[in-house]
């Protein structure tokens, strides 16, 4: 069979594109560009990734023969993993300079001249410039695009639906769109995570020529599902991730503050680092059933979902698929969400989880409520969010981009 091919016996030069690769990752999408160059080379393909730093740590990575690792800073007024440290005033002028990054595109354009891949593959390019189609374009290259998030529309990638903009910021983010839809207009394959996302950018015109997947992101689970809680813990309710206003952790934490008054032996456990974190911490001060322990290593997370009953994500944005439910579904806790787009397409109330009205604090502490009143109700959802990802794994992730994206080189 075709995907035996590809597991076997066809080795393919496969470049990834992302704006971000760990050690500098702040998200979900840096974890699935990971996860995908691991899985490509442990099935005997080559992979060139390419990716940002900050200045000064400009770097080429040769690993094993397998993996090559191109590290620059595209020439702007800051590294894009330390965009929150800056004034908006400079973010503004910093997004106009990222959209046209000609140093990006010319240091990117050079090195795909060299590595000569079958295929590109892009993620997120915000941070690298956004003429890299037109590189790959130029260069004739077979070029598949991952969406993760709505950064083609909105400059910041995040739309806040409790909040309304300026009518000179809408101008603005109007006039950035239009260029975005130009400037990606050439990609062969785009692939979404979430048919929300998909319907997003189509129902704005975006990639008219292109061929349009739904592949859900991939989900690791290569540790032992926690299907049972001790008894005589305490309900707790976890957050993970980045400790951002966005996100809804403050808004969580606010809203945790009253549910206690009901229940005051419930604990919130919050994990995760951004530009808030601090705040979080002072919002949480006087309140010892909330704990703020901060970002941990990934080996970490283990022992933190068995101390858990249901994890929290409530998000204030627009979310695409987020990497944390998954995650969360790996180890069998269920989720509590605000039922907002894409987390929608995911969570069936009742079933795997539980979902609120996005930033309804009221609906959030009335789910706080329910969820620990009726703990069997939540023991009995762990085999069903363990179930939410059979299908979901690297495996058969990877199976689905080579048989529908990368079979360009074996024409």
């Amino acid at each position: 069979m075709f995907c035996d091919r590809l597991k076997t016996n066809y080795s393919m030069k496969i470049c990834l594109i992302s704006n971000l690769y760990p050690p500098y990752n702040r998200g979900g999408a840096e974890q699935v560009v990971k996860n995908t160059v691991e899985g490509l080379i442990e099935r005997g393909h080559q992979v060139v990734v390419v990716t940002s730093c900050p200045w000064g740590k400009t770097q080429n990575e040769n690993l094993n023969n397998k993996l090559k690792i191109y590290r620059f800073f595209p020439w702007n007024f800051f590294f894009y993993g330390n965009d929150y440290k800056y004034p908006t005033w400079l973010r503004f002028g910093w997004h106009i300079l990222d959209v046209f990054n000609l140093h990006s595109y010319f240091v990117i354009k050079s090195i795909l001249q060299k590595e000569k891949p079958d295929v590109v593959h892009t993620h997120n390019l915000k941070g690298l410039g956004f003429l890299i189609p037109l590189a790959i374009k130029k260069l004739k290259l077979f070029h598949v695009h991952t969406l993760h998030d709505v950064q083609l529309v909105e400059p910041s990638g995040i739309i806040i639906t409790t909040k309304t903009k300026t009518p000179l910021y809408e101008l603005f983010r109007h006039t950035y769109e239009i260029i975005c839809r130009a400037l990606f207009s050439s990609p062969q394959v785009i692939i979404s995570p979430s048919k929300f996302l998909l319907e997003f950018y189509e129902h704005r015109g975006f990639f008219k020529q292109s061929r349009k997947l739904v592949i859900p992101n991939p989900v690791l689970s290569k540790h032992q599902p926690i299907l049972t809680k001790p008894q005589d813990h305490p309900f707790t309710f976890l957050y993970l991730g980045q400790i951002e206003e966005h996100k809804g952790v403050l808004f969580l934490i606010e809203a945790f503050k009253k549910f206690l008054q009901i229940f005051a032996q419930a604990h919130l456990l919050v994990v995760g680092s951004g530009s808030k974190l601090e705040q979080a911490r002072v919002l949480a001060a006087q309140t010892p059933q909330i704990i703020i322990k901060g970002r941990v290593e990934r080996e970490d997370l283990p022992p933190i979902f068995a101390s858990a009953n249901l994890t929290v994500v409530p998000s204030l944005c627009y979310e695409n698929s987020p990497t944390v439910i998954f995650e969360s579904f790996s180890f069998g806790v269920p989720v509590l969400a605000s039922s907002i787009e894409g987390v929608a397409e995911l969570i069936k109330d009742g079933e795997n989880g539980l979902t609120f009205s996005t930033g309804d604090e009221e609906a959030l502490i009335q789910k706080l409520t329910q969820a620990v009143k009726n703990p069997e109700q939540i023991q009995a959802m762990r085999a069903a969010a363990l179930n939410s990802i059979q299908g979901r794994g690297l495996d058969e992730y990877l199976d689905k981009l080579l048989k529908l994206c990368y079979n360009v080189s074996l024409s």
